[in-house]
């Protein structure tokens, strides 16, 4: 790389960075006006209308600043281009900005680069179109994921086809050719060129993430868990620098001259000295505005059974697991219930069961006799529903605590709420179980009648705060970060993550002072916890941390 690219690249960084943080801190602010979830009335269908409709403006404001955000990154580029070009002037701006079909070019390009920004990179806008984690759950198949690997390599040779609609919309103002015809002309030699160049960009992230592995691991051998924490942090400051500086390179290709993009240049060592400098400071600065950097901890934990399995063969929710993962000897057991049509409640992750005829039943529509006996499969063993009560009363036999996700309909009613409480609350109480929900005002209004402790579930990170309903809050473990835990911690509040399997989220969810480890294989994961509470391992924290996880800048 020499110097005039890299000196238009490493700008690039600084005002990618910029952006990505002025954008989450204006959607912050206008988040913390709308409503928490818990405070939401979601008795009825009306109240829950109402709610929405008197929240209204701020909805409408929040949903206008995405709008405004995607608009001031089309700016972003249209001014780097002229930039990067000596055509700045606010004639040549004005003329991009009206171009319609850059505000297409760059929606689509953002979509095609999404799973790069899953990978760790830091792509403007790209940042709130996360991909949910049961569909990458889905796609951890080898052959799977190798197949859909090639398929993208495939779309971003197609992409990079067209790299340069850009500068032939804001440097030549072509309105009316084919752009993309015109762009394919041009990168007829260039383009497996570009792939090539987008394979040395992640050989090298991941050369930098193995070296600085490597050094974390003979750090940890010292045991001395005060250097490893501050090693841990130093590396992921400066890997999440990396991140940015490639972010910026791969979003320069689109923006280069056609004509000129491939002529060589001096180098110049004070360029590449600045490069760096400012690799570092924004790196610094990623972690320390995100509340990323850890601090020692020394917690105790729990080890919760996800879905009531001891491992991923064992079939989810179902009474004849019982005995087997009480064996490996949990904190808790966490099962997810449903709601029959005659009020009973039954074991199920899903609202809908299918049998082996393929014949589709929705819980709430059928009663508890209807539906305890029919077969369906999950992964090719049969099994039929089990019931709640039957479930509860046997965890109390085996004095095994349960961690109940309650999914209520997005309007239970308090008759619904009081009838199960009066249904379930010795027993639960007996059980000293834990209830968790993702409709969380139903929470809210339950705990008018039951003693137990309540969380709050969400798919995402959640503000911590001091209010007397939740004792915990469980989230997905890709959008936790130290600051989480930090506000937990001073409102003495638990955090439970989920679904924790691999020794790369163990180690990373235990970094950063998790208290609850829901997971899939409770025996394995209370052994790693073991040994890592006993020497320092945090090899794996930094890939933890920014790999795979949702982050606004």
């Amino acid at each position: 790389m020499h110097n005039r690219q890299l000196n238009h690249i490493t700008w690039l960084m600084v005002l990618i960075f910029i952006f990505n943080y002025l954008a989450a801190s204006c959607l912050h602010y206008f988040l913390s006006y709308t409503p928490q979830a818990y405070q939401i009335n979601t008795s009825s269908f009306k109240h829950l209308v109402d709610d929405l409709l008197a929240h209204a403006p701020i909805y409408a404001i929040t949903i206008t600043t995405y709008f405004l955000i995607f608009g001031l990154f089309i700016s972003l580029l249209i001014l780097s281009e002229l930039l990067i070009h000596h055509q700045l002037s606010w004639q040549n701006f004005l003329r991009s900005v009206k171009r319609p079909k850059l505000y297409g070019f760059v929606l689509a390009l953002t979509i095609m680069l999404l799973p790069l920004n899953e990978l760790g990179l830091k792509i403007p806008v790209a940042n709130y179109m996360t991909i949910p984690q049961t569909f990458m759950a889905m796609i951890a198949n080898p052959f799977i994921l190798t197949g859909l690997s090639l398929l993208y390599i495939l779309i971003l040779f197609f992409v990079l086809r067209l790299k340069h609609i850009p500068y032939y919309l804001i440097i030549d103002g072509i309105k009316q050719e084919s752009l993309i015809k015109k762009s394919w002309q041009a990168t007829q030699k260039s383009a497996w060129y570009h792939v090539r160049q987008l394979g040395f960009i992640f050989v090298k992230i991941a050369f930098a993430f193995a070296l600085l592995y490597g050094i974390q691991f003979l750090i940890d051998l010292a045991n001395h868990r005060n250097w490893s924490v501050f090693t841990a942090n130093l590396f992921t400051s400066l890997l999440a620098g990396v991140l940015y500086f490639y972010t910026a390179t791969i979003l320069y290709l689109f923006l280069s001259n056609p004509d000129q993009e491939r002529q060589v240049q001096t180098r110049q060592i004070y360029v590449h000295i600045r490069a760096v400098l400012f690799l570092v400071i924004i790196g610094f600065s990623t972690i320390f505005l995100s509340g990323k950097q850890l601090k020692v901890a020394h917690q105790n934990y729990l080890v919760i059974a996800h879905m009531g399995i001891s491992s991923k063969s064992d079939i989810p929710n179902t009474i004849e697991n019982l005995k087997k993962v009480h064996a490996t000897h949990p904190d808790y057991v966490e099962i997810d219930i449903q709601k029959t049509k005659d009020g009973q409640y039954v074991l199920s992750h899903d609202p809908a069961i299918t049998n082996q005829e393929d014949k589709s039943y929705q819980i709430s529509d059928y009663t508890w006799n209807q539906l305890k006996d029919i077969t369906f499969l999950h992964e090719n063993q049969k099994t039929t529903l089990s019931n709640f009560k039957d479930y509860l009363m046997l965890a109390n036999e085996l004095k095994q605590k349960l961690l109940v996700e309650v999914k209520f309909s997005q309007t239970v009613s308090n008759q619904e709420l009081k009838a199960f409480s009066e249904d379930f609350g010795q027993l639960l109480a007996e059980n000293k179980a834990q209830l968790q929900s993702l409709n969380q005002n139903s929470l809210l209004r339950i705990d008018q009648f039951l003693d137990n402790d309540l969380g709050l579930l969400s798919p995402i990170q959640n503000d911590v705060n001091q209010s007397k309903l939740s004792q915990f809050y469980a989230i997905e473990s890709s959008s936790l970060t130290q600051k989480t835990i930090t506000q937990a911690t001073s409102v003495n509040k638990s955090i439970y993550a989920w679904t924790v399997n691999s020794h790369k989220e163990i180690q990373t969810t235990y970094a950063i002072g998790v208290t609850g480890f829901i997971t899939d294989y409770p025996a394995k994961t209370r052994q790693y916890l073991a040994n890592i509470s006993d020497r320092p391992h945090y090899t794996l924290v930094p890939t933890g941390t920014l790999l795979l996880k949702r982050s606004d800048f």
